[in-house]
């Protein structure tokens, strides 16, 4: 029998390597939201996780479910956490909509889920308002801006100013890059047209956003991306050791699903550093919506997903990093390559979809059946019909779901889909030996 509620324990009975039933964990960690953290007690946990790692929470407070009393304890230690926010799945869109999003006098969740009406959640108002963190600590950045590499001014709602002043760059280089990263904005504009003009940014034709090379423009666009990375290594490793090893907490923010995981496709080096700042260093990720699906083996099974947007911004398989997507994740069986998330932060073999509706149901039943049916006839155990059936209905049944099926990552090929409510927080614990996952937990936390 699984249990009821599981922030503490996990679904294979085992209790998480702390302290017990009660404790806050100190291994790797991160968090899948579809709105953010909504709830005084999932904002709790958090806090606590991240002070843990700091090793300033006291024992006594690790039963502590009062937010606010939290963050007057800890006040002197929150105010000195660093924080790292990733903004790409704003990019395309246009600047006055992302700013209103954010506009309004009020707390966040004081009233409405952001700071006014018609708002939404937006990370780092959420940290200053409910956590603490002064917003001088938090790094707002695009990593389409390449801001490692590139000096650029603050853009409203979307990034910081960054200013690397790095003297070894080429102007030629950055003048290259940005041509292709146009070309991104232009196939954009033109599929978000009534109708979509579908066949932009696509390889071989001559619409808006066709590169003259006759690739695609993601891949353009990943080409030169990626020989920037090579060429600039020492930014790229500087950056990253600030921005990610260095950080207590990244967060990442929702918008254009295809188009941050072509963000992520482009920067398969920044990736993977994100990824081992979490399972290596005392780095907290969390995600909201679209950058939560990245996380995942499968970004399918999204409205977002447009005709034409895939061909257009979907990067080629082989700019994935071997050293994360191994010859299974690449073969096509189960999941499609390109739709593959590209921060590959989960091993588990799983679809991630926010902002949950009872109208998905069925293809989630469907799906998750041939999941239940690949794993019972290569691994021999026999999942329990229930936890199939009701997986359809949120995130809880389908994170035991995932967390039984998760044990055999390493040859599942099809994805357990994970519907996500809008207020659910899943929490991931990782397992480790020698560097490698061999497991992730997969919890609920109200």
């Amino acid at each position: 029998q699984f249990p009821q509620t599981f922030p503490i324990i996990s679904f294979h009975g085992n209790v998480h390597k702390n302290e017990g039933v009660g404790a806050v964990p100190t291994g790797p960690i991160c968090y899948l939201t579809s709105t953010g953290f909504v709830t005084d007690s999932q904002w709790a946990r958090f806090i606590k996780v991240v002070l843990k790692r700091r090793g300033v929470l006291k024992p006594e407070d690790e039963s502590l479910e009062d937010r606010a009393a939290l963050v007057k304890k800890y006040a002197a230690e929150i105010q000195k956490l660093k924080v790292t926010y990733i903004n790409d799945a704003s990019y395309h869109r246009p600047t006055q909509n992302m700013a209103k999003g954010r506009s309004g006098t009020l707390k966040v969740g004081e009233k409405y889920l952001g700071r006014g009406e018609d708002t939404w959640f937006w990370w780092d108002q959420g940290l200053e308002d409910l956590m603490g963190v002064p917003p001088e600590n938090i790094c707002m950045v695009q990593l389409l801006e390449k801001p490692w590499l590139f000096n650029h001014p603050e853009r409203l709602a979307n990034t910081h100013a960054h200013s690397p002043n790095r003297k070894e760059l080429d102007p030629d280089d950055e003048k290259k890059y940005r041509a292709a990263l146009q070309l991104t904005q232009d196939a954009y504009d033109a599929l978000k047209e009534n109708p979509p003009k579908v066949g932009s940014g696509q390889a071989g034709q001559s619409m808006p956003g066709c590169p003259s090379s006759g690739l695609s423009c993601a891949n353009e666009l990943a080409e030169i991306s990626h020989a920037l990375n090579d060429k600039y290594a020492a930014a790229v490793d500087d950056w990253c050791t600030e921005r990610f090893d260095n950080a207590d907490i990244v967060v990442g923010q929702g918008g254009e699903v295809v188009m941050l995981n072509m963000a992520w496709q482009c920067n398969q080096e920044i990736a993977s550093r994100l990824v081992q700042a979490v399972r290596t260093k005392q780095t907290v990720y969390a995600g909201l919506s679209a950058s939560t699906m990245v996380c995942a083996k499968s970004m399918e099974m999204t409205g977002e997903i447009q005709p034409g947007w895939l061909e257009a911004f979907a990067a080629d398989s082989k700019y994935l990093s071997r050293k994360e997507f191994d010859a299974k994740d690449l073969d096509g069986d189960g999941i499609s390559a390109n739709v593959l998330g590209a921060l590959p932060m989960l091993e588990a073999p799983v679809a991630l979809r926010p902002h949950y509706c009872p109208a998905w149901e069925d293809q989630v039943l469907a799906h998750n059946l041939i999941a239940e049916k690949e794993f019972e006839e290569e691994n021999g155990i026999e999942v329990p019909d229930d936890l199939v059936r009701d997986s359809k209905n949120g995130c809880e049944v389908s994170c035991r779901l995932l967390t039984l099926i998760s044990k055999a990552m390493k040859t599942q090929d099809n994805p357990v889909f994970v519907p996500i409510r809008n207020g659910k927080v899943i929490e991931v614990n990782f397992t480790l030996e020698n560097g490698e996952v061999t497991s992730e937990d997969y919890s609920v936390i109200a």
